[in-house]
């Protein structure tokens, strides 16, 4: 039989929580009912199902390598060190190589289905990346959950930074809630979102230089629910902070070496330089900010545990 489903396009806010019998609370593995017999795996400090005690909320996006307890642990030394008592997520994206559980939503890490640019996902066949973060964003804005919550940061490293940046774009759940401030910090992507076909390099021989997920033309289908000049400015409305590791210069840790990358800039350093640069010089009142750190190189737990990094997530807090 095959594993694809049908979407179902009436989502329920049910909660299913997996708890293994000695983990603490903390390494859980829960789950989150996206639609009938559809869920998201998840780790947090508090179950999705709510709680009185949090005051904000970070979001975290895993890397390419899809390890979403690696980047719960880290966010959340980051929090305690910061002094924060907030609530951590960190979805877990699964690709077919997880052999996902029975009714597990799963993507594919690259092409048409990739969780990072909000593809639809294998498993059920269409769900977008940013749709099941959609639901997140509204249950932890939900005051019958999370009564006290005031705050929620999207933060994303690498692939998550990929993601990060262009939900901040298209996500439509942030549009929708009130009484939260939404804040978004990607780091060290390897790549962005453009608005128009200017770009930092050449990009003559490149002709998928402004397709998607690089530029405007040919988007997915939930970056299609708003018009370019919207979705300019949605994006441009929205607090974004680039932090950027000023080591990260090299070619490694699987950079992005399409000529559409590269038309952005030689490495993620450069790219999100230039990304920024951009972003002020056509949009000055944008509120987005370029952070680096340096001597840091392209590690999420340096980035995150950095003096700048906790400024970027936990500002205001």
């Amino acid at each position: 039989m095959s594993r694809r489903a049908v979407v179902t396009t009436c989502f329920a806010l049910a909660f299913a929580t997996t708890v293994p019998a000695t983990a603490s609370a903390a390494d859980q593995l829960h789950r989150l009912s996206l639609s009938p017999g559809v869920n998201l795996p998840y780790y947090a400090t508090h179950p999705l199902t709510g709680s009185p005690d949090p005051t904000g909320a970070v979001i975290v996006i895993h890397g390419t390598g899809r390890n979403a307890k690696g980047y719960f642990d880290r966010m959340s030394e980051a929090a305690r060190e910061y002094g924060s008592k907030a609530e951590v997520v960190a979805p877990w994206f699964q690709t077919e190589e997880e052999n996902p559980e029975k009714g597990d939503a799963y993507w594919t890490n690259g092409g048409s289905g990739s969780w990072k640019d909000g593809g639809g996902a294998e498993s059920p066949e269409g769900l977008s990346s940013f749709e099941a973060v959609d639901h997140v964003v509204r249950v932890l804005a939900d005051k019958a959950k999370f009564p006290n919550l005031k705050r929620i940061t999207i933060a994303g490293h690498s692939a998550g930074g990929q993601f990060t940046q262009r939900y901040a774009a298209g996500g439509k759940a942030p549009a929708e809630v009130n009484g939260v401030e939404i804040t978004y910090v990607a780091a060290n992507p390897s790549s962005y979102l453009y608005f128009d076909e200017k770009r930092p390099a050449a990009h003559d021989s490149c002709p998928g230089f402004n397709r998607y997920k690089y530029g405007l033309e040919n988007r997915n289908a939930y970056m299609s629910a708003l018009n370019d000049d919207r979705l300019r400015a949605q994006y441009t409305a929205r607090k974004v902070t680039y932090l950027l590791g000023e080591d990260d210069v090299h070619q490694d840790h699987g950079i992005d070496d399409s000529c559409e990358a590269k038309a952005q800039g030689e490495n993620r350093f450069e790219r999100g330089k230039a990304y920024s640069t951009t972003i002020h010089h056509d949009f000055p009142s944008a509120p987005h900010e370029l952070s680096t750190v340096p001597g840091v190189g392209h590690d999420s737990d340096a980035m995150f545990n950095s003096a700048n990094g906790k400024a970027a997530v936990f500002r205001g807090w």
